[in-house]
């Protein structure tokens, strides 16, 4: 199902502002989640990461159906750089999970580094998804926990400058933001011209990123295909209470639930450590 992207709300809940971004989850209903972004203390640091092919390469696609009835699928790099026609409608469900993360190492060194430094400052991941849990997964997993993810569930680069902006008027005065698309860094760049005695850098990410994986309707070996049917075959078959116990993933040493793991690569360790656990599940 083809969907248009939806604004971001705010609300009070619980006594703070949050923002609610629109959850493609069951395409026959609307799921609203809460932000974690609560109203944000004055006079701090803002560092500002975007996620997709800015920290991590994933094997989601948009697609798009053109006016004419035609369809085609985009990248995040090839959608940040594409002219929208007017009869174009947009399903970006792909991206209500994180599929086969890759690790940009580069820009999670400088994460590391942000993190680890001395001082207070709020470190955000700012993306234009409309689901913020399957990113906080992710960095749970690779060891980064207590950071705010923003869904703002629409790709305009203006979003991302007005998000910015209010918490600029909210008192930041140190904004760092980092991202792969020129266009956000251009649109967050303008804000230098409105707030001369505000400290703006921004930086853009120019890298070659890794090939996406190989899915399984790539020219696999046929054994490949197989043992990812039986797996797919037997994650349909098995409860929920299965799918969400842990598993060791062998490259971080953290636990992730099963159902995580099996969106990683077919050819990862914890992957393969996932699949062999619900094959035991089965005996």
């Amino acid at each position: 199902m083809f969907k248009d992207i939806k604004n971001t709300t705010e609300s009070l809940w619980n006594g703070f502002k949050i923002e609610f971004g629109k959850v493609y989850n069951n395409p026959n209903h609307s799921a609203f989640q809460p932000m974690h972004e609560a109203e944000l203390p004055s006079g701090k640091k803002l560092r500002v990461f975007d996620f997709d092919d800015t920290l991590v390469k994933t094997n989601s696609f948009i697609y798009v159906k053109h006016g004419d009835g035609k369809e085609s699928k985009l990248t995040p790099g090839e959608y940040a750089v594409y002219e929208a026609k007017p009869d174009d409608q947009f399903d970006f469900s792909d991206f209500q999970k994180v599929t086969q993360p890759q690790e940009i190492k580069g820009v999670t060194k400088i994460l590391k580094r942000v993190v680890a430094a001395e001082g207070e400052r709020k470190i955000v991941i700012l993306t234009a998804r409309a689901a913020y849990k399957p990113i906080k997964d992710y960095l749970k997993d690779v060891g980064f926990e207590g950071i705010y993810v923003v869904a703002l569930a629409d790709a305009d680069p203006q979003k991302k400058a007005d998000w910015i902006e209010d918490k600029i008027k909210r008192g930041y005065n140190d904004v760092y933001f980092i991202d792969d698309s020129q266009k956000n860094v251009s649109a967050v760049g303008g804000l230098k011209k409105k707030y001369p005695d505000i400290k703006i850098r921004v930086q853009q990410v120019k890298h070659e990123t890794p090939a996406a994986p190989k899915s399984q309707y790539d020219h696999t070996k046929k054994e490949d295909k197989k043992a990812s049917a039986d797996v797919n075959k037997l994650k349909s078959m098995v409860p929920k209470s299965v799918l969400d116990k842990k598993v060791k993933n062998p490259d971080t040493g953290r636990q992730i639930k099963i159902i995580s793991a099996l969106g990683y690569d077919e050819k990862s360790a914890v992957y393969k450590a996932a699949a062999n656990m619900l094959k035991q599940s089965k005996k």
